[in-house]
């Protein structure tokens, strides 16, 4: 069985407000403080029509190579 490793994920625990994103190579677990932030940026990954180019667009802005 080949399972292949996401490019990117996001999870979220509402009891405990943790949160984690996967970046295709390591997870980084934001604070609790940015718990909503994370949640609104999940909601809209999930109901955009095009949620693979609001993840790019998000690395792109992101990415120090970038400016």
């Amino acid at each position: 069985m080949n399972k292949q490793v996401p490019e990117f994920a996001i999870f979220q625990n509402s009891r405990t407000k943790v949160s984690g994103i996967w970046n295709g190579e390591k997870w980084a677990e934001p604070p609790v403080k940015d718990y909503d932030f994370v949640r609104l940026l999940a909601t809209l990954i999930r109901t955009d029509p095009d949620p693979v180019g609001i993840v790019k667009a998000i690395a792109k802005e992101n990415d120090p190579n970038n400016k």
